[in-house]
């Protein structure tokens, strides 16, 4: 098993790539759900309505990865799951992948329908932007506001980014922790509890890198 970060595309990228006068569009959109998938494939589907075949994969949820494949017509296993192995291939999850085929007269056979999705596969997604993710834990914490410095300290300290922030009698904020730092940093806001300072963990999640950059 790779140590690799998972990664997923900043913005949607497309390629073009041609065998013996077929020609296939792929298209690489980032997603976060089922109901975004179902959109972005209707909108490839409109533009492409006279296409021989509209071939696609999927892969999201960082946390539990689920996947799907496509042949649309074509023999089984020969587009939709060589287009899922470079989505793999690539550590990519919150991705889809539409490759759009024109048929062009010549029969490319079985294997040479499998290098030809998995190569235009590649193509859209060669020169794309990618974003690495990490695995984090998100912790809600409850503190009176004679604490707030105390608080600013530690979420400094662990670079944290803050998800939300709420003002009332006391101050609420939640902010996602590095998970190879949440046991320390859970350690620490326990021996606070004295001072009013409560929290909640919550359940893990992946996110683009503190600090990160495309790649």
């Amino acid at each position: 098993m790779t140590d690799e970060p998972l990664k997923t595309l900043i913005s949607a990228h497309s390629a073009r790539y041609t065998d013996r006068g077929s020609r296939f569009y792929a298209y690489a959109f980032p997603v976060m759900d089922l109901e975004e998938i179902e959109i972005r494939r209707s909108r490839i589907a409109d533009k492409h309505r006279d296409a021989s075949h509209q071939c696609y994969a999927w892969r999201y949820n960082p946390s539990q990865p689920e996947e799907f494949v496509q042949d649309d017509g074509e023999p089984a296993g020969t587009a939709g799951q060589p287009i899922l192995g470079v989505i793999k291939s690539a550590l990519l999850v919150n991705v889809l992948i539409i490759v759009v085929r024109y048929f062009g007269g010549t029969k490319l056979g079985k294997s040479g329908l499998v290098r030809a999705y998995r190569e235009a596969a590649a193509l859209s997604i060669a020169s794309a932007e990618k974003m690495n993710l990490d695995r984090f834990i998100p912790f809600r914490v409850l503190y009176p506001y004679e604490q707030e410095n105390r608080i600013r300290e530690l979420i400094n300290r662990y670079r944290m980014d803050i998800a939300q922030e709420t003002y009332l009698e006391n101050i609420s904020i939640t902010f996602y922790c590095k998970a190879d730092q949440a046991a320390e940093l859970e350690g620490i806001l326990e021996h606070l509890a004295y001072l009013g300072i409560f929290f909640e963990k919550k359940p893990e999640c992946f996110r683009q890198m503190n600090g990160g950059t495309p790649n």
